[in-house]
């Protein structure tokens, strides 16, 4: 134990000038001595220009797999570096001339989302508008690289509402929106048509697809509806957006056609009127109810032939004639059976 405690005491006395030499503030371990700062991040972009000008290189002479591998090692390893952005858009390239149009969309996206200062934003924007498109088409992905896979209308859809998110500023914001509802369309989501119109018309009346949108909006809601028994809401819409139309594109190509629908909405929402005008008249007995709807199908299209008949209702109802009770010959007819 002692010639342990000896051992101490000497090294202890063999240590001491050091300590006495060696100050006790940090700041002053270092001081006199040559410290080089290094940017770790100047040294990421070094490397990261260097490995894009190869991948470049590669990319031009049409070796993709190659330019691709080199693309990836920026993106990953360098990922804050201005060069990915560019390294994202040269990757998304090669997917596009693969017709991998989801991965390029998704590429694309990165550098919208992670780089936007990247300085060919517009040209981002421009191919990510060529995958959406591609895919409202009808192009196809690859089961197992080999088997067509399904059309993927959807997705499109989605990737042009990205589109109006990135750069709602743009020309491609519009044809984008209308391109939404042409894909809504064609899947059978009408709401989903009729919204992307309605944003069309409210948020770009100055584009030149106004004049599409205010007819596709008329024609939309003139699809949804199922005849004058039911519900005239989409009717009202759909006259609604003709006769917009008619007011604020009085020189179109489309006018004659216009005018054809809108007579067509209007007799049929006369029609409507007629119908339950009739409801009251004859099964009702309430001859007041009655008149407000035969006069509200003249109003609404006096040349139509719903007027005609509210017209000989009204002469009906003013000389005192009373209706058949058509509701009783009904249940006799029921009955009957």
């Amino acid at each position: 134990m002692s010639r342990l405690l000896s051992l101490i005491l000497a090294l202890g006395l063999l240590v001491s000038p050091s300590l006495q030499a060696l100050s006790l503030n940090p700041l002053d371990w270092f001081e006199g001595a040559e410290v080089t700062s290094i940017d770790a991040s100047d040294q990421s972009n070094e490397i990261a220009e260097s490995l894009l000008e190869t991948a470049k290189a590669k990319y031009a002479a049409g070796k993709l797999r190659s330019a691709k591998r080199t693309l990836k090692k920026i993106i990953k390893e360098h990922s804050a570096a201005p060069a990915a952005g560019e390294a994202l858009t040269i990757r998304a390239r090669i997917y596009m001339a693969k017709s991998l149009w989801i991965k390029g969309f998704d590429d694309l996206q990165k550098v919208v989302t992670k780089h936007a200062n990247y300085e060919k934003f517009d040209r981002v924007i421009a191919d990510q508008f060529d995958c959406a498109t591609a895919l409202m088409e009808g192009a196809r992905g690859r089961i197992l690289w080999i088997f067509p896979g399904f059309k993927q209308y959807g997705t499109s859809a989605k990737q042009f509402e990205q589109i109006v998110r990135n750069a709602p500023y743009s020309d491609y914001a519009p044809l984008a929106l209308m391109n939404i509802a042409l894909v809504s369309e064609q899947i059978n989501e009408p709401e989903e048509a009729i919204d992307a119109l309605d944003r069309l018309i409210n948020y770009y009346p100055q584009s030149m697809l106004a004049p599409d949108a205010y007819y596709n909006l008329a024609q939309t809601y003139s699809d949804l509806v199922e005849g004058y028994e039911y519900d005239q809401g989409s009717t009202r819409r759909a006259i609604s957006y003709y006769e917009d139309f008619l007011i604020l594109f009085p020189s179109s190509h489309l006018t004659g056609e216009i005018e054809a629908n809108l007579r067509n909405m209007e007799n049929l929402l006369a029609s409507s009127r007629l119908n339950l005008g009739d409801f009251y008249y004859y099964f009702r007995n309430n001859n007041t109810a009655a008149l407000v709807f035969y006069n509200e199908a003249i109003t609404i299209e006096p040349d139509s032939e719903a007027a005609a008949e509210a017209r000989l209702r009204i002469a009906d109802i003013e000389s005192g004639v009373r209706p058949t009770n058509k509701a009783s010959i009904l249940r006799k007819l029921l009955r009957a059976e």
